[in-house]
């Protein structure tokens, strides 16, 4: 013993106390790893069950012979159970529900448990399964098999209840002590069979605390990883609207390239067929600066849930209020909602919380689709705060060429309303174009646009709308959205792509805010124009998958149990079918294995037993726990080079014919005979030679 060895005597740690430790069954390690699970879980009440059917092996005598066929019916039924898990996970709880998926996976394998413990030769049929191909012809092959320890489905289900156990936001320290201490459970009977088990405990418990650290760090290095991911995705949300700032593409050289991709889709209320046309408002701005519009001290505030499940309220309804359901997908974390201007009430939107600023943005914490209703009224204002200075201010290096055109359109001494009017006349002389001039250097792209080109898109005509307003002392905004206008015949709704994105202007007048749209009415019709003949074909596939969408989410709607009443009968129709098979195949294996018996012997009358015989006689016989394979590869020293000649070629043939069910052919039969006797002969002149000298 090592001088470690000795010390560790000492202290009543030696090899032989240790020694005497018995290893655990791999069954008995399975219901230790469900009452982890159920504990860390809290479902004991499901994995109690799973440990009494587990441990009444003890008091149920009786195993059923199992089949490949047997197996893979149990694994459709683990197939089933885990598709059934999944809907109702997803419906109940509508969010996240990877985690909570993966804490019910003990119960989606539970038939594959069941055969293992209840059934013989499971074990054997799936190392068969891994070993084929592996033919004992080869002494490589013999080797490998040989070595080979038998599958056991037991360590994968507690590999899984281990994993099961550990997704979950439970006392962290008591799932390590109780995994490790599992682990240990396992492994020890796998230690190598020269190490002392004080010194394998001692690295154990060495590694287990190491191991401990490292976990501890690992949680800490998740929950920072999770956070920076969920921001990078949600600064990187395409089409995402900042509400506090917004950079147009004023002063940029090129073409504006537009997707034709579908964002939402809009129904209105049948009976009122005039409200489309109509702008969708995300956000607003009132502060205007190289291009780019701000929003100057946005605050958000909390907007209070109606009485009913996913209602809000933004203000006061009217008897003028009209509906809007807008198909959407909420998937992007803080999303700014698209809305009409002059809503009132959102229904069926199913959201925890919702925000919203002084300049009508509207930003909610949401994931997933959702069609929800809008409330509001055309004839009232939008939900921006009432105007401050801000939205007067008309930036110096575009003063003059305002100033130009304020003259121009002699404004002063005119009413309000006369100058709206004015001012939108103003624009219809002007062209809408996605071409992105290079603006003339010396001047502001605002500038330009009035004094010079007279051609840009939506946000030239926004901007310079809004700022022409505030010069003759009207408070102007500037707002994006999107502007629902394409009705699908196909659909029985209007489409909104990402194209039909938008800008426009709001101005404040006779107490509310109100549109004003100058950008020439034509260029919707610019747009469509410069779409692919082949959109309808996208078009269609991207119906079909709305309404995959929208039959998801009906499922999605449905209650705890109205689920129940769905998938519990499937279940059960799904066991009774699994049965019926199952009893089919005993009845056929029975059946197979009698006429089998009645075609061929099964091997017993094989010459190759008289080799067998008497070699014993020699003390060479075969142990009970060898195989015919193990024992010929022991003994083949002793033999002669003769007797090896023709030892392994009997030895192949009689293994084929002892356990293949095809047998052997004829010829075979007769090899094996030949090549036996053979054997013996030789044999019997070896020792006749031995006795002679």
């Amino acid at each position: 013993m090592t001088p470690t060895g000795k010390r560790l005597g000492r202290l009543g740690l030696g090899k032989l106390r240790l020694g005497k430790l018995g290893a655990i069954d791999s069954a008995s390690l399975c219901s230790l790893a469900i009452a982890l699970w159920g504990y860390q879980t809290s479902l004991f009440f499901v994995a109690l069950p799973i440990i009494l059917i587990l441990e009444a092996r003890h008091v149920i005598q009786q195993r059923w012979q199992i089949s490949l066929s047997d197996l893979k019916e149990a694994g459709k039924l683990c197939a089933a159970l885990l598709a059934i898990l999944l809907v109702i996970i997803v419906t109940v709880k509508k969010s996240v529900f990877i985690y909570t998926l993966l804490q019910w996976l003990p119960v989606a394998g539970l038939p594959l448990l069941i055969a293992q413990t209840y059934g013989l030769g499971v074990q054997t049929l799936l190392t068969e399964q891994f070993q084929k191909g592996n033919y004992i012809s080869q002494a490589s092959h013999r080797s490998s098999l040989r070595q080979h320890s038998p599958f056991n489905l037991h360590h994968l289900y507690f590999g899984v209840c281990i994993a099961a156990s550990s997704a979950t936001d439970s006392d962290h320290f008591v799932f390590y002590i109780g995994a490790t201490t599992l682990t240990g459970l396992l492994l020890w009977p796998l230690r190598p069979a020269r190490s002392e088990p004080a010194l394998w405990l001692l690295l154990f418990c060495l590694s287990a605390g190491l191991g401990f650290a490292g976990h501890r760090q690992l949680a800490h290095f998740q929950q920072q990883l999770e956070a920076q991911v969920i921001a990078m995705i949600g600064n990187m949300a395409s089409g995402a609207v900042n509400p506090d700032g917004n950079s147009t593409r004023m002063g940029s050289v090129g073409r504006l390239k537009l997707s034709n991709s579908i964002a939402f889709r809009v129904k209105a209320d049948q009976a009122l067929p005039d409200t489309f046309p109509v702008l969708l408002q995300e956000a607003t701005y009132n502060q205007y600066k190289l291009s780019t519009w701000t929003a100057e001290n946005s605050l958000f505030s909390d907007v209070p849930p109606g009485s009913d499940d996913g209602e809000w309220i933004l203000g006061p309804a009217t008897e003028q209020d009209v509906t809007l359901t807008i198909s959407t997908d909420l998937e992007r974390g803080d999303g700014i909602l698209t809305l009409p201007r002059g809503t009132s009430r959102l229904q069926q939107l199913p959201v925890e919380e919702m925000q919203r600023n002084q300049f009508g943005a509207v930003q909610v914490n949401a994931k997933g689709s959702a069609a929800y209703q809008v409330q509001f009224s055309r004839g009232t204002g939008s939900l921006d705060a009432r105007p401050t200075s801000a939205d007067l201010q008309v930036p110096n290096v575009d003063k003059a060429a305002v100033e130009s055109v304020f003259d121009q359109l002699s404004l002063t001494g005119k009413s309000e309303r006369e100058i709206v009017s004015l001012i939108a006349a103003y624009f219809q002389d002007f062209q809408y174009s996605l071409d992105l001039i290079k603006p003339d250097p010396a001047v502001s792209a605002v500038s330009d646009f009035l004094l010079n080109t007279q051609t840009g898109h939506c946000e030239y005509f926004a901007s310079a709308t809004a700022l022409l307003l505030r010069e003759a002392g009207i408070p102007a905004r500037y707002a994006v959205g999107y502007s629902a206008h394409e009705f699908s015949s196909l659909e029985g709704q209007y489409i909104v792509r990402s194209r039909d994105a938008h800008a426009w202007t709001l101005f404040y007048l006779d107490g509310r805010w109100q549109t004003l749209d100058t950008t020439p009415p034509d260029w919707t019709a610019q747009e469509k124009a410069m779409t692919s003949p082949l959109q309808v074909i996208s078009d269609f596939f991207a119906f079909l998958g709305f309404q995959a969408s929208y039959r998801i989410r009906q499922l999605g709607e449905l209650g705890l149990k109205e689920v129940l009443m769905i998938v519990i009968p499937l279940f059960c129709y799904l066991l009774w079918r699994s049965v019926q098979v199952f009893q089919g195949q005993q009845t056929n294996s029975t059946a197979n294995t009698n006429q089998l018996k009645q075609q061929k012997p099964n091997g017993l009358d094989s010459e190759f037993y008289q080799i067998e015989k008497t070699l014993s006689e020699q003390g060479l016989e075969r142990l009970r726990t060898e195989s015919f394979l193990q024992w010929g590869d022991r003994i083949q020293a002793a033999l002669s080079p003769s007797q090896q000649s023709t030892f392994k070629p009997a030895l192949i043939l009689h293994y084929r014919y002892r356990f293949d069910p095809q047998g052997l052919t004829a010829t075979e039969r007769q090899q094996l005979q030949s090549l036996s006797q053979q054997w013996l002969v030789e044999h019997s002149k070896k020792n006749a030679e031995e006795q002679n000298h």
